[in-house]
């Protein structure tokens, strides 16, 4: 505190209390994350964990992928959590590696979108979500087809093109997609990228 200024009386300070901060977590402190997490599980008790695009943690070194398998493990055996690995065929390649992992972990594959109710109620949720002025009636029988043909059914590649398609609406101020603006994104399905001239330029 500070003195008041009277004869005689000199000014002193001494330092302010500051309430304490909490110690940061530095990016690689792994394990000061590891004990955050815990905490966080034994607080918010969950029954099932959910890992997208899981194929993508099989492509380190061996003893990554095992240590990332050992987590699981731990997960469920600690904290009687379920994990659902979600991905390609390769998460069920690996998994079918030992009798131990194999039994560990129940097969539930994902179908494809079909060409449906479903399919056009999925893309008229899609359009609502745009911010183009002209509507685009995506789920209209000729632009569905092209998008349908384009994505093979997959969710993620049905995302993708609409995305594309809206960015480059948007940008050449035409705000709308067309059956023109689907086939000039020269979009190459996925059972077709593994031998594609695209793949081929990057070798």
């Amino acid at each position: 505190m500070r003195c008041a200024r009277a004869p005689g009386c000199s000014t002193s300070t001494t330092p302010s209390s500051r309430p304490s901060r909490r110690p940061e977590t530095k990016a690689r402190d792994t394990p000061a994350k590891a004990a955050q997490l815990d905490q966080i599980l034994r607080r918010l008790r969950p029954r099932i964990l959910i890992f997208d695009e899981f194929h993508n943690c099989l492509r380190g070194r061996r003893r990554d992928v095992e240590a990332i398998f050992a987590v699981l493990r731990r997960l469920g055996r600690e904290y009687d959590i379920s994990p659902a690995l979600v991905g390609e065929a390769a998460v069920y390649d690996h998994i079918n590696l030992t009798d131990e992992m194999a039994s560990r972990f129940a097969l539930a594959p994902v179908p494809r979108w079909r060409f449906g109710e479903d399919y056009l109620a999925l893309l008229d949720s899609l359009e609502a979500a745009l911010p183009l002025a002209r509507a685009s009636r995506l789920s209209d029988e000729t632009i569905a087809r092209a998008i349908f043909t384009l994505s093979e059914g997959l969710i993620g590649e049905i995302v993708g093109i609409v995305t594309r398609a809206a960015t480059e609406a948007a940008r050449d101020g035409v705000e709308q997609i067309t059956e023109a603006s689907i086939e000039a994104l020269a979009h190459v399905p996925l059972s077709r990228r593994r031998g594609s001239p695209q793949r081929e330029a990057l070798l």
